[in-house]
């Protein structure tokens, strides 16, 4: 099976064939809270994207020289988050796929925290509300499901880390979203990709 990934398109595919991406199945959740303010989107991509890089030259030991002055408190607030939780990162922004269910992503990390195999998503967003935490939580299902198809052990912990302007971070655990929203992530994400093939024009 080849899986392939365009970057300039940010186009998955897998046998040649087309295949959504995790962030564009779960992004089904939090589209009407953005509704038509395509600038607001188009600028939180930028400044994700310019986090993540900012993030992955510090974890691969090639701090950057300079950074943003907006975004030098995202940069802060991952820096405390390596001191704090001490991650031995094995997989860092690696792409996964599943090769029955035909889609794909890019994993933002994947290590030891605690003694605990844990699949991390870093968040830039300001606020994490109902609808940003599930869709959050659904990622990581998709990510973890990806991974097990392609060999790698079960993660222990999935959680989101979002990063903030003020340098300060905040942790999101999985389990303990769908405790307080009352739903299964696995299941709401096959449900999101069935609908994303249908509206998508995906083949299964």
């Amino acid at each position: 099976m080849e899986f392939t990934f365009d970057p300039d398109t940010h186009t998955y595919c897998i046998d040649g064939k087309k295949v959504p991406s995790v962030t564009q199945i779960c992004d089904l959740l939090t589209m009407q809270k953005y509704g038509a303010g395509a600038a607001l989107i188009r600028q939180a991509a930028r400044r994700g994207s310019a986090v993540h890089e900012y993030c992955e030259l510090i974890d691969y030991d090639a701090p950057p020289d300079e950074i943003e002055p907006e975004l030098v408190g995202y940069i802060r607030a991952y820096l405390t988050f390596l001191r704090d939780y001490r991650p031995d990162w094995t997989h860092v922004e690696y792409p996964v796929y599943h090769s029955c269910l035909l889609y794909a992503g890019k994993c933002d990390r994947r290590g030891i925290i605690d003694g605990k195999i844990t699949i991390v998503d870093l968040k830039t967003t300001s606020s994490m509300d109902r609808p940003a935490k599930i869709s959050l939580a659904c990622q990581l299902a998709g990510y973890n499901l990806a991974a097990l198809d392609m060999g790698m052990p079960v993660a222990e912990q999935l959680m989101g880390v979002q990063l903030k302007r003020d340098g300060t971070y905040t942790v999101h655990m999985q389990d303990n979203i769908e405790s307080r929203y009352k739903f299964d992530s696995d299941m709401l994400f096959f449900d999101l990709l069935s609908i994303t093939r249908l509206i998508g024009g995906y083949r299964a």
